[in-house]
């Protein structure tokens, strides 16, 4: 009896070992791979080089953490490498440069334990990839001509993928030398691009290239575009070499205006008078506009010393000072010397400008604008008048007196006298009164204030200290100015502070102006804000 109890014991004991061991044995099977599927929406036959592919992966006894996939592409071998994701699906640019193209997909899932499906799915493709096609969006008339800087701009296609991961070679002159990868729809060429030995190269026609490479690495046929490039100066004579570039004079002044022969006159005269032979360049705007980009400007000034842009009497709004203002502020912070003429020239109060009315503080050495009361009204604006001479009403004394207007200039120690009437003029409250490049008299505008208002400043750029920058800004024609006969004595003295100097440089020299820090700050002092004056007395 009792060994029959012992055999029934070891045998429930038995059992239980062995149920132990099958539990066991369970667990080590439970750690099974996950398995994967692959898809393409569509038929797998030939597709175009950008397919949309999906998988997903499923795991009996645990959970897919994410994929590994590849390509085994002999065209790209850097693809054949596993590379981890949790996504399920995504679009693939295949890399197919001479049009076809016949890789092997790959994909496998990864579970929560970290292993592998050890038998990827996988899917035997043939993408074709046709060429893309680009094209130069702009061509050059005859007459069209740039300095050593160029904006170019084309417009792709990919027939068979996206436009958008294009990236395109453009080089200058030769095929492939210089080539830029490039992506995007335009590209500046550098200044250094059109050198030749490291030296600007004389006037003569270059050619842009340009082809398109698209996601699959198919390249499309060149274009090309061929113009003129300006050397910025020019030899005197046979055999001799090319000056220092100095000066770009440019003419702002259409053709139509009868100001513009006058204006070309003046300017060039006193130019050739200071400068040497081949030493400046003049652009007129109204022949060619090399400037399609603010970087064309910013390469082009920075070729040169110095830039003089004249507007002369023209009264419109400039666009390409306005688009274009940012590229000039930065040659001025390079320590550019930047000369800028014309009515209209600032944005303000009651009159629009191309350049933004914070220049006034950043680079034209004044706390404002002065403000110019409105004749009736209450109102009041930055724009003033000139006229070519006034009957002074509020002598008492001689009301019927006829004054010259007159401009003085501190900071040339000199003077020009006006005659003629023009508008949309600006007035300064500047910090220094060595900025001052001409002062009108008090009553010398219109309408008529007792007070003097500088109309033209010259400042240093950065003003204090003094920098190797400099800004003049003339609010008024001064061509027009000349009834002393003085003008070519004036604007010598203009140049010789912009360090164009001649063999005779003109005197005196330029008195540095004052630290701004040793001046207590002038109020800005509305013209409007004043009761209307009805009599001075002139002594």
């Amino acid at each position: 009896m009792m060994r029959a109890r012992i055999v029934a014991l070891l045998a429930a004991c038995a059992l239980v070992v062995f149920a132990g061991c099958a539990k066991k044995k369970v667990l080590s099977l439970a750690d099974l791979p996950p398995e994967t599927t692959l898809f393409v929406q569509g038929p797998v036959a030939t597709v175009p080089d950008r397919v949309h592919l999906y998988w997903f992966g499923s795991d009996p006894d645990g959970e897919i953490v994410g994929f590994e996939l590849r390509f085994k592409n002999p065209a790209a071998p850097a693809d054949t490498q596993w590379a981890f994701t949790t996504r399920s699906d995504s679009v693939f640019s295949i890399f197919a440069p001479s049009g076809l193209a016949m890789p092997v997909f790959e994909v496998r899932a990864v579970d929560d334990k970290g292993l592998r499906d050890p038998t990827p799915a996988r899917e035997d493709f043939s993408f074709s990839n046709a060429a893309p096609t680009v094209g130069f969006m702009q061509g050059f008339r005859t007459t069209d001509t740039t300095y050593a800087s160029a904006t170019l701009t084309w417009a792709g296609n990919d027939p068979d993928g996206d436009a958008g991961a294009m990236r395109f070679e453009v080089g200058l002159d030769t095929i492939p030398a210089a080539l830029h990868l490039v992506a995007g729809n335009s590209f500046t060429f550098d200044t250094t691009d059109f050198k030749i030995g490291a030296t600007y190269a004389t006037t003569r026609p270059r050619q842009a290239y340009l082809r398109a490479i698209d996601a699959g690495g198919r390249l499309s046929p060149w274009d090309s575009v061929r113009w003129v490039v300006r050397a910025p100066s020019t030899s005197p004579g046979a055999g001799m070499p090319a000056p220092h570039p100095r000066l770009l004079l440019i003419d702002d002044v259409p053709a139509t205006n009868p100001a513009n022969v006058r204006a070309d006159t003046m300017w060039l005269n006193n130019v050739t008078r200071d400068l040497p032979a081949g030493s400046f360049s003049l652009l007129k705007l109204e022949v060619t506009q090399p400037f399609r980009s603010p970087k064309d400007v910013l390469q082009t000034f920075r070729q040169f010393d110095a830039v003089i842009w004249y507007r002369d009497i023209q009264p419109d709004f400039s666009t390409l000072l306005n688009v274009n203002q940012d590229a000039i502020a930065a040659y001025l912070d390079g320590g550019g010397k930047f000369l800028i003429e014309g009515r209209n020239l600032i944005d303000g109060l009651g009159s629009s400008g191309p350049l933004r009315g914070d220049w006034v503080t950043r680079y034209l050495g004044s706390t404002d604008l002065i403000l110019s009361p409105i004749t009736g009204r209450v109102d009041s604006t930055v724009a003033w008048n000139i006229t070519a001479g006034f009957v002074d009403s509020l002598d008492a004394n001689n009301p019927a007196v006829l004054f010259n207007i007159y401009l003085r200039s501190p900071a040339y120690q000199d003077s020009l006298w006006n005659r003629s009437n023009q508008g949309g003029l600006r007035g300064f409250e500047v910090l220094d009164t060595n900025y001052v490049a001409l002062w009108a008299a008090d009553s010398a505008l219109s309408p008529r204030v007792p007070r003097s208002i500088p109309i033209a400043v010259t400042v240093p750029v950065p003003a204090n200290p003094p920098g190797p920058g400099r800004i003049i800004v003339f609010t008024l024609p001064i061509r027009v100015a000349n009834s002393y006969f003085n003008l070519p004595r004036y604007l010598g003295k203009v140049f010789h502070q912009m360090g164009l100097d001649g063999p005779e440089p003109p005197a005196p020299a330029f008195i540095a102006p004052r630290a701004v820090a040793a001046r207590a700050p002038v109020a800005v002092r509305p013209v409007a804000s004043r009761p209307p004056v009805a009599v001075r007395q002139r002594r």
